[in-house]
Parts: C-alpha cells; structure tokens; sequence
C-alpha cells in the first residue's frame, strides 16, 4: 500500500489510547506508581525485544560488512536506550543509507514511544496534584505538537519523520479519546452518539478513512504534517465507535485477532528478516523470497509469543524475571558498544576474501583546514578542500561528484606543478538559477550555498581553470538508480519559487540554464570552464562489488550495469549536455565513460581495483583513473591564461 507507512501513526494512537486509560484508572483509584508503571513497560517490551536484537547482532556477526556491523553496533546501543529516532534523525539526509541496510530501523517508533511515556505519566501526575484540567491540556498540548510536525515537515522533512516531538500530538489523540471514555464511562459515547446507527456510521467512516489514506497517501507526503490527521481521525472515530461499532465487529475477526496478539513480536521480527535478505542480495531479492521472509517473521513471531512472551508475562518470579531481562539488555548493550567500538570486527573470517579493498569504500574528508580558513566562520561550503596551494590553481566546483574528483586530481595536478581547490555543495549542483530541494526552505539554502561557491571562485584570482562536475539523470526526472536508490524521494531540480503555468521550464531546460548561469561568469572572468558528464551508476553498494560474506546464491556480476541500460539511463542527460556544448564551444565536456565502459557493461572494477566508494560516486582510485583524462582536457584550455 502507498500509504502503508502510516501504520505507525495509526499504532501510536491506539497505544496512546491504551496506556492512558490504564494511566487514568490508576490516578483516580490512588494507585498509581511511577516505578510499577516501569516495570510493567519493562515486562512488555522486553522479552521478544532481547531475543530478535540477540539474533540481528549474531546473525550480523557472518552476514555484514565491517562498516555495516559497526553501524548495526551504533543502531542496537540507540535502541536499547530508546533513542534510535534520535540517531536516526542525524543520520537521514541525501548520503544517509539506503534504509534496507539497516536491520534495526523499525525500532525508532518504539523509541518515539518510549520517550512519550517517559513523560507522560508524570505529566499526568502533575497535572493531578495540580488540579490542572487534563481535557485542556491535551488540547494545548496536542496542537502544540501538531503545529511543531506541519511547521518542521515544510523545513526539514528528514528531521520532521523521526523528531519526537512531531509524534507526540498522535499518541496525545489516543489519550485524548481515552479521556472521553474514562469521563463518561468506558466506550460509551455522549448522548444520541450511543445508539446503534451512529455508532456504525464513526466506525465506518473511521475505517473509511484509514483506509483511504493507506491506499492514496505517497511518500511524497509532508508527513507527519495537517495531512496526517485524516488517518489518525480514522483511527480516533474507530475507538470512539466502541467494539459494537460496524468496522470494528469486522476487525474483531478470529484470525485479525490472532494478528493482533502476536503483533508485537511480528512487529520486532518483520524488518531484520527483510532486511538481511535484501541485504544478501544486493537489494534486489525475487518477490518469492521476500514472501517467504515475510511468512517466516510470521512463525517467528507466534514462537516468540507463545514460548518467550507469555511465560515471562505470567511467571510467578517476576521480580528475578525483571531483574534477569534488565541484565539481559545491559549485556546486549555492552557487546553493542563492542561492535561499534571495535569497527564492526573487520578481522572476522567472514571477511577474509575483501580484506584490503574495503578501504576503498570510505569517502575522504570534506573539509580541510587551508580550504576553510579562505571562508569567515561557519562559512565554508560543505565541501571544502585545497591541495598545493600556489599562484596557479585548478577548481573543482559542483555537488558530491566533485569531492570524488578531488584525490586524484589534486595528486596529478600536483605533479604538474598546479594546485587544487574544491568548492561543492551536497545534493545542490552550482547552477545559479537552478535548485534542488524538498521544501522552500531547502531550495533557498541551495540557492545561497549556490552563489556563496561561485562567488568565492571568481574572487580567487589563483584560480585559472574550473571543473564543473555534478549527477545528471536525478537531477532531470527526480528518479535514483537500482534497488538502493528505489525510495529515493527528492523532486527534479527547479526554480525558487518553482515555475507555474504553461510557460514554465521543464526541468532539463532548467538544468542547462542554471549550468550555462554559472558557466558564463567563469568565462567572463577569462576562465577555462569544462563539465565533467556523470560517471555510470551501479545500481548497488559498491561493497557488493567484493562480493558478501553471505549470499542467496549466485548472482552473476553484481558490479557491473549492462550497456544498454547504462545508455537508457543516460540518453537524455547527454543528449542535452552534447546539444548545450555543440552551442557553447566553450564549455569543454569531459566524457569519463572510456574508464568505465565497453560495449557490453559498465563496470565498477578494474581486475582487483575497486573504482567506486558506493553506488555512484568515485573511490579514491576511481578518481585516481580518471584524473588524467580529465586534466588533459581542461589544462590545455587554462595554458593562456
């Protein structure tokens, strides 16, 4: 379902809904304990909890690389401290990793949740000891919140998903309808509303909402945002309906019910399951795969229920079993930290057959000092680099595929006695006219780290030679490539504010545009100006070029892009950069798919020398391969300068 992703919010409302009724029985009765709260939490979560984190990390242990196990490592300390959302959410960006990597992920709505309860209750008991009315407070609260997720979501969509506080005002629905019921007596609902007919007509709709939203929502959404609440409106009319209310009778089928109770654990079991087969498989496991994991997180969940869940729920020793799941989870998080402090153990024999070449696949710095110091503080561009500084120097000016560039050819051009300077941007190519970005305010950062680049450039009178280098086909139709670009969600690049009507540019006339913008002032101030035309893309890490320490079987050339589909990818991209460079003679375009390419594949891999630190972007050799054809044809053009 497109919008199946927002079962999680559903889930928060129901959960909100749940412990705040049990929150509010407990204050009015007098029996309510902080520290009995904890350990019924404790009880509940930990269990299946422990088992399905013990079975990622040992199954981890022969299945991931050294840089993914460290990052498992770093992923299951964050969840056992219930701030997984929290990493994740300095993690999310345009390099952040494709999701399907990481095993533990699912666990960062637990951690939402967790937090919320780690503030809740105690609310609640302020707000009691106060006489502070709660029906108010949920308002202010709820609509704070709210306001809080519309407002982030429009600046910072990555920050908005996992913020605690953008999640808040859904659990605060639950506890709110919860409120309702506990005031006027459990899932009665006021005056007319009690009678059958209404009651079937909020279930229905309730449900007819979800289930809109489920089947219409995208990921293009501005979620969690004022969209959300159609759902979550859903889900709060389902729980004022009652369980007399029609949808929900439907719901209250055996076999839904069943669900239901093993829900939890499903919930713990589902995405490493995924997770690791898509990983064994470059991303690309055939459907019938991902069924029978899909079918096998299943049983494993009903396993876990029936003989880990329920006999630690009903023992009679609970306070030795509390005791024994609380050091059970300190321990997972102590060989956790081991993991992460230990580099994901790149020693393990798993390995064997990689060791050496995984070097490859870290990225270098993106500052250094000497770069940064041209720049008042805060300043600098994302990427900001300088080798050999001297009288005369070459620029690398672009995005991230500009940064690969820089090793190599700041290497050779030394040789030649030049230096080199890079100034780029992420996920922003230095097109004046020209932005990428989710919302306005990502455009109009774009647009400023735009002109703060290409202005320091032509302030640099060192500089006699620029290098433009940027992605190509993402920018024009807003599509990734291969299974680890499949969820990638950033619009085609655009204008700030974006064109409307019938005269507004398509965005391959935008893209030219912005790239000839910049060029033409590198020009007039007597510049040489070359682009260097986008490398091929795999599709798929670049570690699974070395091949996995455990696969589904074999897969043929993993690190390799047939010619054909390379071409399709291609052909519009470089029809236009061709038609652009054929009306601009001064614009030299460097064309590096003689490094990769023949006629029948493209390839990441020289013999035993690994070219790419990931899907699309260069490793330090890659940019070491290509760095002579590129100075060849931009240096002549800077010799009379």
């Amino acid at each position: 379902m497109p919008g199946g992703f927002l079962g999680v919010d559903v889930f928060f409302v129901i959960s909100g809904y749940l412990i705040s009724l049990i929150l509010y029985r407990e204050l009015a009765a007098g029996t309510f304990s902080i520290a009995g709260f904890y350990r019924r939490r404790v009880r509940r979560l930990f269990p299946a909890l422990v088992l399905v984190m013990l079975t990622s990390l040992v199954f981890g242990f022969f299945a991931l690389t050294a840089d993914e196990y460290r990052s498992l490592g770093h992923q299951a300390v964050a969840a056992i401290f219930f701030v997984l959302n929290l990493r994740l959410l300095g993690e999310a960006g345009y390099f952040d990793v494709v999701s399907y990597s990481k095993p533990l992920m699912h666990l960062w709505s637990l951690s939402v949740e967790e937090q919320f309860y780690l503030v809740w209750p105690l609310l609640l008991l302020m707000l009691s000891r106060l006489r502070v009315s709660k029906g108010w407070s949920l308002v202010v609260l709820g609509l704070a919140s709210l306001g809080f997720a519309a407002w982030l979501s429009n600046r910072h969509p990555d920050a908005a998903y996992y913020h605690p506080l953008t999640r808040f005002w859904e659990l605060l629905i639950g506890a709110a309808v919860a409120r309702l019921h506990f005031v006027t007596g459990e899932t009665a609902l006021p005056g007319k509303l009690r009678l059958p007919l209404p009651r079937a007509m909020l279930s229905f709709v309730g449900f007819l909402l979800i289930a809109t939203a489920m089947l219409f929502f995208g990921h293009d959404l501005a979620h969690p945002g004022l969209a959300t609440v159609w759902p979550l409106a859903g889900a709060a009319l389902l729980l004022c309906a009652g369980p007399q209310g029609l949808a929900n009778r439907w719901l209250s089928w055996r076999p839904l019910v069943w669900v239901g109770l093993i829900s939890y654990p499903l919930y713990l079991w589902h995405w490493p399951m995924l997770s690791y087969v898509r990983i064994m498989d470059s991303g690309s496991p055939q459907a019938s795969v991902l069924w029978m994991a899909a079918g096998l997180s299943v049983v494993a969940a009903w396993l876990t229920y029936r003989f880990v869940e329920l006999p630690l729920r009903h023992s009679a020793r609970r306070s030795q079993g509390l005791r024994g799941l609380l050091a059970a989870m300190g321990l997972l998080a102590l060989v956790s930290t081991a993991i992460a402090a230990g580099n994901g153990f790149p020693g393990r024999p798993a390995l064997d057959a990689t060791r050496g070449l995984e070097k490859e696949l870290v990225r270098t710095p993106a500052q250094d000092p000497s770069c940064v110091g041209l720049f008042p503080p805060g300043a600098a561009p994302v990427y900001c680099r300088q080798s050999s500084p001297g009288d005369k120097m070459v620029a690398l000016v672009g995005d991230s595929h500009a940064h690969v560039l820089f090793p190599g050819v700041a290497e050779l051009a030394a040789k030649r006695g030049l230096g080199t300077l890079l100034l780029a941007n992420s996920g922003c190519p230095p097109f004046q006219g020209a932005v990428m970005g989710r919302t306005s305010a990502e455009r109009q950062q774009c647009a400023k780290s735009i002109d703060k680049i290409v202005d320091a450039v032509l302030a640099d009178r060192r500089v006699v030679s620029v290098v433009l280098a940027s992605r190509g086909p993402q920018y024009l139709d807003g599509t990734g490539f291969g299974p680890i670009e499949a969820n990638y969600n950033y619009p085609p690049i655009t204008t700030e504010p974006p064109q409307t009507g019938p005269t507004a540019q398509s965005p391959s006339e935008i893209f030219a545009q912005g790239l000839l913008n910049t060029a033409n002032r590198f020009r007039d101030r007597g510049l040489s100006v070359s682009y260097v035309l986008q490398v091929p893309e795999l599709g798929v890490p670049a570690k699974d070029c070395l091949g996995r320490p455990l696969t589904l079987g074999a897969r043929g050339n993993l690190c390799s892009v047939r010619y054909d589909v390379y071409q399709q990818r291609m052909q519009a991209y470089r029809s236009l950069m061709q038609t652009l460079a054929s009306h601009h003679p001064y614009l030299h375009l460097i064309d590096l798919e003689p490094v990769f390419c023949n006629r029948s594949y493209c390839g990441g891999m020289h013999g035993q020398q690994l070219l790419y630190a990931d899907d699309n972007h260069l490793s330090v050799s890659g940019s070491q391969a290509v760095a002579p054809l590129i100075l060849q044809q931009a240096l002549p053009k800077a010799g009379s300068q």
